[in-house]
């Protein structure tokens, strides 16, 4: 009773993924001789009892505890909602926003985010009917300034962080810049060398099914940035 794949390894149809049949065959994967199998192209999940096969392809849906990256879409009496680019917004309550004191007679809201602004936000809970709670209460959350957001899709993040972080950062170290990669597929990039990095991401996306690919980004990272220095 083993994993033959682990959390987000990317497999394609056919590949065995846990061998023995003390865990449930989840969504893209099926049972077949005390084997569990994936049905498509995806990136392994184990969660409880079970694993699954997230497809690549899809929007994102709001899972509690993702960090994502959202934009301000409009600000009521006491909340902002948050665009997730998903077919669900988000809502930010001001408990959950700030620290400060907040008068709602004499202080204006958009001093702390604005329609606009785009901010890194915690999905703290989502209910049956699919309301989804955020907050900015964890060390990753804040409002970001500059640089620009491009969009992947969302079940090819865990190829673009890599495992530990390792494919993300190599992008960074390489291009002086900084990415944060939210889970619902929207990308930040600011810094010296951000064309690059856009470039680099996309690629990273387009090929994330293959193996290998660290040692090929890393490469091709170095030959790019050579060609930039012969200019």
């Amino acid at each position: 009773m083993s994993r033959v794949k682990e959390d987000n390894d990317l497999v394609v149809p056919g590949d065995v993924l846990f061998n023995g049949s003390n865990l449930y065959a989840n969504q893209g994967t099926y049972e077949a001789n005390d084997k569990i199998y994936s049905e498509s192209i995806g990136v392994v999940r184990y969660s409880g009892q079970g694993v699954e096969v997230v497809p690549m392809s899809g929007r994102y849906i709001p899972e509690e505890g993702d960090v994502v990256i959202g934009e301000v879409s409009r600000v009521s009496y006491s909340r902002w909602t948050i665009d997730l680019n998903s077919p669900y917004d988000g809502t930010l309550g001001i408990s959950d926003a700030t620290e400060e004191y907040v008068d709602l007679d004499e202080d204006d809201l958009t001093d702390f985010y604005d329609v606009g602004d785009t901010v890194v936000v915690k999905i703290d809970s989502v209910s049956e009917s699919m309301d989804v709670d955020l907050s900015m209460k964890d060390r990753r959350c804040k409002k970001l300034s500059g640089g620009r957001v491009i969009e992947i899709a969302p079940a090819k993040v865990p190829r673009v962080i890599g495992k530990g972080g390792t494919m993300v950062q190599q992008v960074n170290d390489r291009t002086d810049c900084n990415i944060i990669v939210g889970q619902n597929g929207q990308v930040w990039i600011k810094g010296d060398h951000a064309n690059l990095a856009v470039r680099a991401i996309k690629k990273i996306e387009r090929e994330a099914h293959t193996q290998g690919l660290t040692d090929r980004m890393a490469e091709w990272l170095d030959d790019q940035l050579e060609k930039e220095g012969d200019r």
